[in-house]
């Protein structure tokens, strides 16, 4: 019997049938049509939904090598006022959640370098606080900016004492062999070939500290493709706060 011939049988079988037994019927012809869409519908409004109520990026700083001690959302608040961020509309995240250890290279250091370079190329990191470690690191990789092209002269004046520098000269030695060692000691500007301010020593008390664990000399730095010089200079006096 041709096909089309079988499907209007059938369908004046079901014709007469009971309104249960129509919806069996269909239940056991259709129910993967049905779960599909179903499926399919589901994704789409999520989608939609997380599109229109995803808030935009105002800043972003990167702690690294720290931890919360206590809750941040009065911290985050106050800064967003400051900078008149209306969190309703748009965000800002202090990520704790990037951890380095060079010595091990381990799944989690090397989650937050793909990280930093992830959010870097998106121009979505404006500053890094981190250890001596974190900030040798990107200071000699072109990732911080120059202090002297980011700060304005009172700034300059007023932090130039806790100047973290990196050596140019260092920087070209490790093009040819990157065996070599970074300054013994980076705030010695007089000690190098040709420094750089590259970043700054945070007091070692402040309200900052107050909200987060970190390791005895933590350095604030500026990301070099920053698309928000405004807030990272209101965070730096912001994190330098007593």
């Amino acid at each position: 019997m041709p096909l089309m011939d079988e499907f209007k049988e059938e369908r004046d079988l079901v014709k007469n049938r009971s309104f249960k037994e129509k919806m069996s019927y269909f239940w056991d012809y259709y129910k993967w049509h049905v779960i599909a869409g179903v499926v399919c519908v589901f994704v789409v409004f999520s989608l939609v939904h997380t599109i229109l109520s995803r808030k935009e990026t105002a800043f972003y700083a990167a702690l690294i090598n720290m931890a919360e001690i206590t809750s941040s959302t009065e911290y985050k608040e106050e800064f967003a006022r400051r900078g008149e961020v209306d969190l309703q509309k748009s965000t800002v995240y202090f990520d704790v959640d990037m951890h380095l250890d060079l010595s091990s290279m381990d799944d989690v250091t090397t989650q937050t370098t793909q990280k930093i370079m992830v959010y870097i190329s998106a121009k979505d990191l404006d500053v890094m606080l981190g250890d001596l470690e974190a900030i040798n690191l990107y200071s000699y990789n072109g990732v911080l900016s120059d202090l002297r092209d980011f700060l304005t002269e009172e700034e300059y004046r007023k932090y130039e004492p806790y100047f973290y520098y990196m050596d140019r000269a260092v920087l070209e030695a490790l093009e040819d062999d990157p065996t070599v060692d970074y300054p013994a000691n980076p705030m010695d500007p007089e000690t190098m070939k040709d420094p750089v301010p590259m970043a700054i020593l945070l007091p070692e008390t402040s309200k900052f500290d107050k909200v987060y664990a970190h390791a005895p000399n933590i350095y604030f730095a500026f990301i070099v493709n920053s698309g928000r010089p405004e807030l990272s200079h209101l965070f730096l006096e912001y994190v330098t706060e007593n």
